[in-house]
């Protein structure tokens, strides 16, 4: 363990500040989900999270959008944290807590080894002041230092940081394998009756009925019909609503959680009531999500597709999905015993299949596509994307074309280094005709 971690955050001081993301990411993750290998032997389960982890961290050298890559490395290391502590929430924390184990693995030097060590720090501290005047007294001397790859002083603080952050996270998740949470029982405490959970799932369902009976008029009405709503623009009916809608399908999943943890059906006609009730709910707050989804459609018909928009949507498709899996826990006890980890795992997929599909070249492309129909397009705004999106943008005309991907030229002019190799900067200089592609 300490091996792999040690070399993770050597690798990542070395080849990750100053420069774009690229092959050393993955690289680096490598070697850190290496450090904790020893949990990858338990169950399948948790290779399945590992090597998921590892795949959100390849996007680095495959999307160019820093927004993606930023998520999928987020999504890898919470992966990680689970595949080595175990699936449970708890265990997101595991690699902090589990830090305070760390000045075990520290190897103690011999007393042979220990006149080596006490001699190459003061060898360090020796030679560093005859260096500096070395490299001042002579230009050809400084000269040949200047070709080694030496980081610059402005560098080394990042460097020292992003090396000692590297190496808290691989040590952690190395320590989390070996100390990995028990199972936890939830809510050990007193247990709700009929009335108190059948009544306000009774209330909810007659609510969200009734929204969503408005709501099929509305899904089902078209365009026209979205107009004439209270005098509504398209802007306008997209924007009342989108957010609310959202959260209301967020808190559907605390409602049924809330439930299914305190509720004491007694028999078999409590426990039908109770999957009933929460079925129903379930099934209308998808509704509700649809419903949201129509509006962020309509929305974005009228002034175009954008990453925030693109994200928004991919969130209402990521939450009826949590609800079809929460109906499932509901209508199964099969489901309900793994919705944990049914959920991290469809969420992990669905997070790789989102970076899969390039966002900000379908940006690119829906935008592209409105320009074929409008005559109409925000260069402005394109010229703000990744360089994931340029096998869109080389189907505009020359001169809108040019406009669209300025500023990207620019960025891909720079060029990058072997560590930051990047398989969407490749193809978008090759497709711009730039060099280094």
């Amino acid at each position: 363990m300490r091996g792999f971690a040690l070399a993770a955050a050597l690798v990542a001081a070395a080849l990750l500040p100053g420069e774009r993301l690229g092959i050393a990411v993955p690289v680096v993750a490598a070697l850190i989900l290496l450090a904790a290998r020893d949990a990858f032997r338990v169950s399948a389960l948790r290779v399945v999270l590992g090597a998921l982890a590892l795949a959100l961290a390849v996007q680095a050298a495959l999307l160019d959008a820093a927004w993606v890559v930023a998520l999928d490395l987020a999504g890898a290391w919470l992966l990680a944290s689970l595949a080595a502590s175990g699936v449970a929430l708890e265990a997101l924390a595991a690699p902090v807590l589990r830090l305070r184990h760390a000045p075990a693995i520290v190897p103690q030097p011999s007393e042979r080894h220990e006149p080596v060590l006490r001699g190459a720090i003061a060898g360090a501290f020796a030679v560093v002041p005859f260096l500096l005047l070395f490299l001042s007294a002579d230009a050809a001397f400084a000269g040949y230092a200047g070709d080694l790859p030496l980081p610059s002083g402005a560098s080394v603080p990042i460097r020292l940081a992003l090396l000692v952050l590297v190496l808290a996270a691989a040590v952690g998740l190395g320590l989390a394998a070996r100390h990995p949470f028990t199972q936890w029982e939830p809510f050990p405490g007193r247990r709700l009756s009929l009335a108190e959970w059948a009544i306000p799932l009774a209330l909810l369902d007659a609510l969200f009925l009734a929204f969503v009976a408005v709501q099929f008029a509305v899904l089902f009405g078209g365009h026209d019909q979205v107009l004439e709503t209270a005098g509504l623009t398209y802007a306008e009916y997209a924007r009342s609503g989108f957010w609310q809608l959202l959260a209301v399908a967020a808190l559907t999943f605390v409602v049924v959680g809330v439930v299914l943890a305190f509720a004491d059906p007694r028999n078999r006609r409590d426990r039908l009531v109770l999957r009933l009730l929460l079925g129903l709910l379930c099934a209308l707050a998808f509704v509700v999500v649809v419903s949201a989804l129509h509006r962020m459609r309509l929305y974005e018909d009228a002034f175009g597709l954008t990453r925030l928009r693109l994200l928004v949507e991919t969130t209402a498709l990521w939450l009826g999905a949590m609800l079809v899996l929460a109906a499932g826990a509901v209508a199964t006890r099969a489901v309900l015993a793994r919705v944990g980890t049914l959920a991290v795992v469809t969420t992990a997929a669905g997070l790789l299949a989102f970076s899969l599909s390039s966002p900000d070249r379908r940006v690119a492309e829906r935008n592209v596509d409105r320009w074929r129909q409008t005559g109409t397009v925000d260069t402005r705004y394109l010229n703000a994307l990744s360089a994931d999106a340029v096998p869109a943008l080389v189907q505009l005309p020359t001169g809108t074309r040019a406009r669209a991907t300025a500023t990207i030229r620019e960025r891909l002019a720079a060029g990058d280094p072997w560590s930051s190799a990047n398989v969407s900067r490749i193809r978008a200089r090759r497709l711009l005709g730039q060099p280094g592609s």
